[in-house]
């Protein structure tokens, strides 16, 4: 059997990690899906261990996601990311896909396709 994977979902907003962690949960991939509500907490959980997937807000204090993802595929070039923002711009979409996001999602998003498709990232 493989190991389970591992998915983080950074947002500041309560309600979307809160609904994201609920979707995720139920999926039919054997996945520890854990929360973090800032890029500091994030990168706390990304150097205590590997993640197959992180779902990361791009605005948010301290540490946005922007610079969050960057961290992240400095330390771990497999690690893959998805990018949401409410605040879409193509300057946004260029940096996000630039640093190594593999899908830049704008605000509000159909949370059936987003399921989708991390159940296929993570398959």
């Amino acid at each position: 059997m493989d190991k389970a994977k591992r998915l983080l979902i950074v947002d500041d907003e309560e309600s979307v990690t809160f609904s994201l962690f609920q979707i995720f949960i139920n999926i039919p991939i054997e996945c520890e899906v854990l929360t973090a509500g800032d890029g500091s907490e994030a990168l706390k959980k990304i150097e205590a261990a590997d993640f197959d997937l992180v779902i990361t807000d791009i605005a948010m204090p301290g540490i946005n996601g922007l610079d969050l993802l960057s961290m992240i595929k400095s330390r771990n070039p497999a690690t893959r990311v998805i990018v949401i923002t409410a605040y879409g711009s193509d300057e946004n979409k260029e940096q996000a896909l630039k640093r190594g996001a593999e899908h830049y999602i704008e605000k509000p998003f159909d949370l059936f396709d987003l399921k989708k498709l991390v159940i296929k990232m993570l398959e």
